[in-house]
């Protein structure tokens, strides 16, 4: 993924790889995985792609979808130093533009609330006001509304404002 941040379909593999390998945690996958430098190859990736070009929407799109959920299953879990490892990333502020860029996705919106929502647990207030200084609580109000008849954003949107 670094060394092709720019191709769009690389980066949408290696965001959904990351998300299908982080699915589940029951060999420290997560941990590996972080370590191995995930957090920001797939913060670069939706950086590089939130409106990119040469990209037809929906494939953006997708990127800023696979990314979320990426960030979502890195940061599900019992671990803070994870989260505070996806903040110093950049996560919130990729998550937001990937939200504000396809606020008529729903895909998008729900990875995105997901991926706030396990941001913000654990009990770390400093985490809590980043998320919020960096325009999450107006992308989950943005997104609730948005997609008001799909109930899974609006779950997580709860779970993100809860």
């Amino acid at each position: 993924m670094e060394a092709h941040v720019g191709h769009a379909l690389v980066a949408h593999q290696g965001c959904w790889a990351i998300r299908s390998l982080t699915f589940r945690d029951n060999d420290g996958r997560r941990e590996q995985l972080m370590d191995a430098g995930a957090a920001a190859r797939i913060v670069a990736a939706m950086e590089a792609h939130v409106r990119y070009p040469d990209v037809v929407t929906q494939g953006c799109a997708a990127i800023a979808k696979q990314g979320c959920a990426a960030i979502a299953n890195l940061a599900a879990g019992g671990s803070d130093g994870r989260r505070e490892q996806l903040m110093d990333a950049g996560a919130a502020a990729r998550i937001v533009a990937a939200m504000e860029a396809h606020v008529g996705d729903a895909d998008v919106a729900e990875e995105g609330c997901t991926a706030i929502a396990n941001l913000a647990a654990g009990g770390s207030d400093g985490r809590r006001e980043q998320l919020m200084d960096a325009g999450a609580a107006a992308r989950i109000v943005a997104a609730m509304e948005a997609h008001v008849r799909y109930p899974d954003v609006v779950t997580q949107g709860c779970a993100a404002i809860a």
